[in-house]
């Protein structure tokens, strides 16, 4: 008979007690990373979210300004001293002064245009789970066409690496800071409903999502609304950093920032899970057979032909008609990205009627009757109310207008929410693209001021919202 001998069973005992606490280790170790995937790494993801839509959509915000000058009829794209803003007042009295502020205008129309139509084609690449690949190639293009700035000497060159380089960029980076956090609240299944169902309950699985999105939404008021001395981070490096160094290093300057801030959002993008899915084409042509979305695209079209127009004037209007000095006209830009602040908060944290996305076509509507008032200011008083108003409205709606994408068609959500929200980003760039022009003309024809611009602005920002009464109907309808 075989004898066991007292060591053999100490060796025995010692190694049933390193498996228990091996097993006990990587129990720990589970729990630790589904703690990690379920709580932080949603947060990291907003993080990069924000400092990607930092260099993109806050840039882009900033493409439409022109120094304030007499002729209003060319002065079409003015309103937001951002940086392009700071580069249009350099480019028109120094650089490209032999060329008119309609064509100086245009570098920042087609890198706006660029930014949005892009989204067509890169909605489907993301779907397809190259969120890495599209940041990369993104921030190569903007740093890339930012340093290339740095050496132009002709407006060709300006148009080029300002315009389209860095537009095209933008279009690569902007869509997947949006659709990678809508794809990461549809695997918590709460982007079903939207953040429309926030003022509801949804279950308590959904709680979590909830205050995601209200984090999100504050990350996106925080490009809108930074309250550094100047109101906005990148005009304020060129115009400190250019008179100083010159222009090439200042937009060196503002190249590297945006390298930086790059650089720090690739690990905080790092967590999200790639999926590969097969392959379809730009567009999603069913989308077309559903009548709530064609109208939406419709309005967004519409709409978006009018919601600038407002931002573009508020600058030239404060300096021209009420004759404040440039710096109050800088800060009156500053009180309405402020508004925007707390516009952009209220459907993730307020109880409806904001916090439904059928609230965006009241939004909306509200939005265009203020910018009709707008015509019966008098006082810098009363602007700085309408400042205030159209700032908060403008903020509601663009918060509504990405979360309506998967609200209005909760079926494709299945691996297609970067398609749809490239075609939404396409009709805004199609509407950005011809409403600054129509708006200029429109003025132009009534005899110059301001009053043929703020009736195509609130007239467009109107007709948008009845576009919008359909879609509205169909997801109450859904609810109920």
């Amino acid at each position: 008979m075989y004898i066991v001998k007292e060591e053999d069973r100490t060796d025995s005992g010692e190694q049933q007690d390193n498996r228990r606490i091996g097993a006990h280790d990587q129990t720990l170790h589970i729990g630790i990373l589904e703690q990690f995937n379920r709580d932080i790494a949603p947060l990291l993801l907003l993080f990069g979210s924000f400092l990607l839509v930092f260099n993109t959509w806050y840039v882009k915000r900033s493409l439409y300004t022109i120094t304030v000058e007499s002729d209003l009829s060319l002065n079409y794209h003015r309103g937001l001293l951002n940086s392009f803003g700071a580069y249009q007042a350099y480019y028109s009295t120094d650089f490209l002064s032999h060329k008119s502020s309609s064509a100086i205008s245009w570098i920042g129309t087609i890198q706006a245009f660029l930014l949005d139509i892009v989204g067509v084609a890169v909605g489907p690449i993301f779907d397809r789970g190259y969120l890495h690949t599209l940041v990369y190639t993104g921030s190569i293009l903007i740093v890339f066409g930012m340093l290339m700035l740095s050496l132009c000497t002709t407006y060709w060159q300006v148009l080029l690496t300002q315009g389209v380089c860095v537009g095209i960029g933008m279009g690569f980076v902007f869509i997947p800071s949006v659709a990678v956090v809508t794809a990461t609240f549809e695997k918590k299944r709460a982007i079903a409903v939207g953040i429309a169902a926030s003022a509801s309950s949804v279950g308590e699985s959904t709680k979590p999502t909830i205050h995601l999105y209200c984090l999100v939404f504050l990350y996106h008021s925080l490009i809108e609304a930074t309250p550094d001395p100047g109101g906005v981070i990148y005009p304020i490096i060129f115009r400190e950093l250019q008179p100083r160094i010159g222009f090439g290093w200042a937009t060196r300057a503002i190249a590297f920032l945006a390298l930086g801030t790059f650089i720090i959002s690739f690990p905080a993008l790092s967590s999200y899970k790639l999926t590969s899915k097969p392959p379809r084409s730009l567009i999603e042509h069913r989308a077309f057979r559903e009548l709530p979305f064609v109208l939406y695209l419709l309005a967004l079209f519409v709409l978006c032909a009018g919601y600038f127009v407002p931002l573009f004037y508020i600058t030239t209007y404060a300096s021209t008609h009420l004759h404040t000095s440039s710096d109050t006209a800088f800060y009156l830009l500053a009180v309405t990205n402020a508004a925007a602040f707390f516009g952009r908060l209220l459907p993730g944290l307020c109880p409806t009627p904001f916090a439904k996305p059928d609230a965006l076509p009241l939004a909306t509507a509200a939005a265009g009757i203020s910018v009709l008032a707008w015509m019966a200011v008098k006082d810098l008083a009363g602007f700085i109310v309408f400042c205030v108003a159209f700032g908060a409205l403008s903020g509601v709606i663009i918060t509504l207008l990405t979360i309506m994408v998967p609200v209005l068609a909760p079926a494709t959500l299945d691996g297609k929410v970067g398609a749809r929200l490239g075609m939404a980003y396409a009709a805004c760039g199609f509407g950005i693209l011809i409403g600054s022009p129509v708006a200029g003309a429109v003025s132009r024809t009534s005899g110059g001021g301001f009053r043929g611009a703020q009736i195509w602005g609130g007239g467009t920002l109107l007709l948008g919202a009845v576009l919008l009464v359909y879609p509205w109907w169909t997801v109450k309808k859904r609810e109920n």
